[in-house]
């Protein structure tokens, strides 16, 4: 299968989406195990936010290849945010695709970007502004998961996940 036929169907950015939400779930797991280090539970706390929130942003992506405004430009994905606006801002994306979200689900999603923009990968934001914005933020709760889970299952339906069938016939 080729590049832009990958990268345009909703089916392998939601495969994503679920294999980063297991993975996810696995770390945050680690995380209360009695013989975990300290060490070990935070990078477990991090890693899992980071994978929970590339898990919504793929499952967001999925959406966006599904209504074809995923393009492709110099063979690689074209940014779709405005200028000053990072690709992993999960409220943007959920904006983006035109869903109806909760309060919590919006509160989530702001909360699981400081990991997918800085939190996941850096120890402090490379902006004093972020560093600023996102305190408070870091935090993690069993229940992100089922609000997550809930969000990528609407939104397999809403890219054209069929229960009975599965996925359409890839789109070339």
């Amino acid at each position: 299968m080729d590049f832009d036929t990958k990268l345009k169907n909703a089916e392998f950015w939601f495969t994503q989406a679920s294999q980063m939400f297991e993975a996810s779930k696995a770390l945050f797991n680690s995380m209360t195990s009695k013989d975990s280090s300290d060490e070990l539970r935070v990078g477990a706390h991090k890693g899992s936010l980071f994978l929970l929130g590339i898990a919504t942003e793929n499952a967001f992506k999925g959406v966006l290849a599904f209504k074809e405004e995923l393009k492709i430009e110099n063979e690689r994905l074209k940014p779709i945010t405005p200028k000053g606006v990072s690709p992993h801002d999960l409220e943007w994306l959920s904006e983006k695709i035109g869903h109806t979200f909760s309060e919590k689900e919006i509160e989530l999603f702001k909360r699981l970007s400081v990991y997918t923009i800085w939190a996941g990968k850096y120890g402090t934001p490379l902006k004093k502004s972020e560093f600023l914005k996102d305190k408070g933020a870091l935090f993690q709760s069993e229940s992100d998961y089922d609000v997550i889970s809930d969000v990528i299952s609407r939104l397999k339906i809403e890219a054209g996940f069929n229960k009975n069938s599965g996925w359409p016939s890839l789109r070339s």
